[in-house]
């Protein structure tokens, strides 16, 4: 009986530390997505004006982001003055998260 518990107790400890140590891309997903996002919103609320361009960044792990932005729609002033930004975080040049849009009013771009 001794030996069956030390077996399971020994498959159970081996499985966990098999996923710990070989993550799939499925796990690691939410968090690209996440700091894409993240790094998107900064880009765009720091920024003193709206306007066309790249900002790189390399996070912790050595993974090479690059924001883009760019003036949306017309960059003509409205009547209301508004004017928007779109800000996509791009990982290694083929993963890419949502955009996050930023509209600011009596500004020009």
């Amino acid at each position: 009986m001794e030996v069956l518990l030390s077996f399971g107790i020994l498959i159970t400890t081996g499985t966990v530390m098999f996923r710990f140590m070989h993550p799939n891309k499925a796990a690691s997903a939410p968090w690209t997505n996440d700091y894409g996002t993240e790094l998107s919103k900064i880009t765009l609320l720091t920024m003193p004006t709206l306007k066309d361009t790249i900002i790189e960044h390399t996070d912790a792990t050595g993974s090479h982001w690059e924001i883009r932005c760019e003036i949306v729609g017309n960059t003509a002033p409205a009547n209301d003055g508004e004017f928007c930004a779109k800000a996509t975080a791009i990982r290694n040049n083929i993963d890419t998260t949502r955009a996050v849009h930023l509209c600011r009013f009596g500004e020009a771009p």
